[in-house]
């Protein structure tokens, strides 16, 4: 971290815990190896009435300084100096990620650098972010090299309208396709571009939040844009397992969601897929993604977003 100057906090970093404190400790600690004094890091902690111990004893062997910061009444910490913000209760990805922004715009802090707790910045920081979005204010969403534990580098991804798939945006020059979203696992917005939008929306609690953000930036008038020189490495799925049931119920639910408010008129189109689905998977054994696939289908057809009562 650069020498700590007068100047007021720029960017404030927010990165969300969910049970896994060393790896956020980690990404954290790259942070600070590689940000100015300008930059703020908000460590914010999802569900914390169960591992409030477990966080605890993570934070004291960390090594660098923190504070416990109430969001609604504390300042900004010092350059330096990491900002722990307890979530009683487990929001989600887009909800814990609001308390950060609405955190970052009570205090002024005009930009927010939403990052998955398993990256680690590799390259550049957030002074390059800044630069991008100061000669180009008409972009509401930046997104960042990401590299994986395994597979090509990407910067979002590109809904494919025929079954609402997605597919990696693997430049900047990519995410200016109309169907284009900047991910979430890094995600540089204004945070009152970010306010105009209603902030990251929160009732789709887990996935496909980043894409619905990106077009709502759209509908919005706003552009996207990827910076090269920022990179972070990224292992993914650390929460929620690779390739899991629980992913897997909560990008399927939520799909439909998705579909239903960006592209209505593909909707029935959509349910008449799922009938081809269910005999793909009866025709090949595959009981439990029918399972899965079934039980989103039906919450979504119930209207249940939010965090789902499913045992996976």
């Amino acid at each position: 971290m650069d020498e700590a100057t007068a100047a007021p906090p720029v960017t404030g970093i927010l990165v969300l815990d969910y049970h896994q404190p060393e790896a956020t400790a980690r990404c954290v600690a790259s942070l600070l190896a590689r940000e100015p004094a300008t930059s703020r890091i908000v460590w914010l902690e999802n569900d914390a009435a169960r591992t409030r111990e477990a966080l605890m004893a993570c934070l004291a062997a960390a090594a660098f300084p923190w504070v416990e910061v109430r969001p609604d009444l504390d300042p900004v910490p010092p350059p330096g100096t990491v900002a722990v913000i307890l979530i009683p209760e487990n929001l989600g990805y887009a909800g814990g990620n609001n308390v950060g922004l609405r955190f970052l715009q009570r205090h002024g802090i005009p930009y927010g650098w939403v990052l998955n707790n398993d990256t680690l910045l590799a390259a550049g920081s957030s002074r390059d972010l800044v630069a991008a979005s100061l000669a180009r204010p008409r972009v509401g969403a930046w997104g960042t090299v990401i590299l994986p534990d395994r597979g090509p580098h990407y910067f979002g991804g590109i809904v494919d309208t025929r079954d609402f798939s997605i597919r990696l945006a693997p430049t900047p020059e990519s995410l200016d396709d109309p169907l284009a979203f900047v991910s979430g696992c890094s995600l540089f917005t204004p945070v009152a571009i970010a306010a105009e939008a209603g902030f990251l929306p929160e009732d789709f609690f887990l996935y496909r939040e980043d894409c619905s953000f990106s077009f709502l930036l759209r509908r919005a008038g706003h552009q996207l844009g990827g910076v090269w020189p920022v990179a972070v490495r990224h292992l993914e799925s650390l929460s929620t397992g690779r390739r899991s049931p629980l992913m897997d119920y909560y990008n399927l639910r939520n799909r439909w969601f998705f579909i239903e408010r960006f592209f209505p008129d593909r909707l029935a189109q959509q349910k008449r897929r799922i009938w081809y689905t269910v005999q793909k998977y009866l025709l090949r054994g595959k009981f439990s993604a029918l399972r899965t696939e079934w039980a989103a289908y039906r919450d979504y057809r119930r209207g249940l977003l939010g965090r789902s009562g499913r045992v996976f």
